[in-house]
């Protein structure tokens, strides 16, 4: 039966990410980057959003701590791996919009941080 499955595998690259495909679903693997964790988009506004659905699994912070640029903030379980959000500049936390233990989706606004000064 293992030759079947192995030879159901199909493996791509798709802008920089492998894609496998098997029995008719798809799984992306990339290497992580900073950017995608702080959020590309949104990081010069103090949004930290998740880059995925995942459970919140700890929280460093509370409104009103002030923070340093790569400070970690939150971290969330998703896809059976830890990923710790952090703080894209000095500032201070504006915001906390989640709790240990929260489920969340995919570019949900998890904390907000104010810059400083």
């Amino acid at each position: 039966a293992m030759i079947g499955a192995a030879a159901s595998l199909n493996t791509k690259h798709v802008a920089g990410e492998r894609v496998i495909f098997a029995h008719g679903a798809a799984w992306r693997f990339a290497a992580p980057s900073a950017a995608h964790i702080v959020g590309t988009t949104t990081a010069s506004d103090g949004a930290v959003r998740s880059p995925m659905p995942g459970r919140i699994v700890s929280v460093a912070v509370k409104a009103n701590d002030p923070v340093t640029k790569g400070q970690t903030i939150l971290a969330m379980e998703a896809m059976k791996m830890e990923h710790s959000l952090t703080a894209p500049f000095d500032g201070v936390i504006a915001e906390i919009g989640v709790a240990l233990g929260d489920q969340v989706a995919e570019n949900v606004l998890l904390a907000r941080i104010e810059k400083s000064g």
